[in-house]
């Protein structure tokens, strides 16, 4: 069996669309998974909140953006690379 970092170094060097993959199925298997509840390690609430959001994007009530679209709305990543300039 592959140490944690070994699984981390094969995942990053997977396709976009394989991670995609790879996350969204992960992701299933926590929101169905009834251990979940009692594990501290882990926020319920978060959780929850984003299963919420999750439904509202697949029901089309809102709709996602992408990474750069996020940063762009945001500004984040502006102030780490004004300081390099």
């Amino acid at each position: 069996m592959n140490t944690i970092i070994e699984l981390e170094k094969q995942i990053l060097a997977l396709s976009a669309a394989e991670r995609e993959q790879l996350a969204t199925l992960t992701w299933e298997s926590l929101v169905g998974d009834p251990s979940v509840a009692g594990n501290r390690n882990i926020d319920p609430e978060g959780i929850e909140i984003a299963a919420q959001r999750d439904a509202e994007i697949e029901s089309g009530e809102v709709q996602s953006i992408g990474h750069a679209e996020f940063l762009r709305c945001t500004g984040v990543g502006r102030a780490r690379f004004a300081g390099s300039l």
